[in-house]
């Protein structure tokens, strides 16, 4: 018996503190955040300034996945705009920057991106098993609690309408684009936060926003996608 949990069991139990510790060091934990100053906007990404893709710094982090290599992250010029470009090959992860921004005060999310390449599958983006979106936005929201809310704005494939919510078991989706008839243009975006977040949280108190990262995969499809990301803010209505 000894002997078969040296042969079978120790070699699991290694693998398991292996997963253990990978979890612990690429899970968000929030240090160095961004926070507002006395002006209209707070600046989340700004693509012509250096980002540490390679090796995150305080207040920026990468999130990988123990089971999916990542998408490929790299600053480029895309028609003239600085950008940060997300390449995947059967791939994803996430990356982005800690925020800690009263939403209340600075409720619109701004940004613009371009779909060079989008998720071509005969999969369906409403299963698990066809999860995969060129471009997505992953954004955190802390209630006056202290309790996290997540979720994601997308540019869905085919099934869904801007303005639409998808959503997979239990996790809220928000689409903004959808499709490819504006693939190879720069979009540009401005989502109201506050309304999606009372909707998701079901609740009515002064939350911050805590995380935005851009997040491209198709890791479920086994497809690739090319897509780029501008400057990201977060505003004053009116602004």
């Amino acid at each position: 018996m000894r002997r078969a949990l040296q042969v079978i069991g120790y070699p699991l139990l290694f693998l398991a503190i292996l997963a253990a510790v990978y979890w612990w060091g690429t899970r968000l934990r929030p240090t160095n955040p961004v926070t507002a100053a006395d002006a209209p906007e707070v600046v989340v990404m700004d693509a012509s300034q250096p980002v540490p893709f390679a090796q995150p710094t305080e207040g920026w982090f990468h999130r990988k996945f123990l089971t999916r290599r990542p998408m490929q992250v790299d600053q480029v010029q895309k028609e003239g705009i600085p950008a940060i470009r997300c390449t995947t090959d059967a791939s994803g992860s996430i990356f982005g920057r800690y925020t800690d921004v009263d939403l209340q005060r600075f409720p619109i999310l701004a940004w613009s991106w371009l779909v060079e390449k989008p998720v071509e599958s005969e999969l369906d983006e409403r299963t698990v098993e066809g999860d995969d979106h060129p471009a997505r936005l992953y954004v955190r929201f802390r209630d006056e609690d202290g309790g996290d809310h997540n979720m994601e704005i997308i540019w869905a494939n085919k099934h869904f309408k801007p303005g639409e919510y998808k959503y997979l078991r239990g996790f809220p989706h928000y689409v903004a684009q959808t499709g490819n008839q504006e693939v190879g243009k720069w979009v540009t975006e401005e989502v109201d936060l506050l309304p999606i977040y009372r909707k998701i949280s079901e609740r009515d108190d002064r939350p911050h926003t805590t995380i935005v990262s851009i997040f491209c995969d198709t890791d479920d499809t086994e497809t690739s996608s090319v897509a780029y990301f501008s400057d990201i803010v977060l505003r004053e209505r009116g602004h």
